[in-house]
């Protein structure tokens, strides 16, 4: 049984509840994503393209939710096409919360 293209969206503002729901906190978190989110903490009604703008709105609201002290954020940062705002985005996540940022050039096995 193979695994088929991802489907639906990813929701840092769910990720993030759960990390601020943790007692105690975690001493570090290791982020793995291939680009901005592409939903805030529940599923649009309509399946609809998600801009780029809408994306770098859904990456600002979920650093809002973050609790007053994060844990440092080490972030891999998968290559993908056509998000080119989020290295930005990630590596100011990264600095703010003391973590790093790590991104594999996109032909890295």
């Amino acid at each position: 049984m193979g695994l088929g293209p991802p489907t639906g969206g990813s929701s840092l503002q769910n990720a993030f509840a759960v990390i601020k729901s943790l007692d105690p906190q975690p001493d570090s978190v290791i982020l793995v994503t291939d680009g901005l989110p592409t939903q805030g903490d529940k599923p649009p009604l309509m399946r609809t393209l998600v801009t780029a703008e809408q994306r770098e709105d859904l990456m600002q609201d979920a650093v809002k939710t973050l609790p007053p002290s994060p844990p440092p954020f080490n972030i891999v940062l998968l290559p993908m096409e056509g998000d080119p705002s989020a290295p930005i985005y990630f590596w100011r996540l990264a600095v703010a919360t003391r973590g790093s940022l790590l991104s594999p050039a996109k032909d890295w096995p």
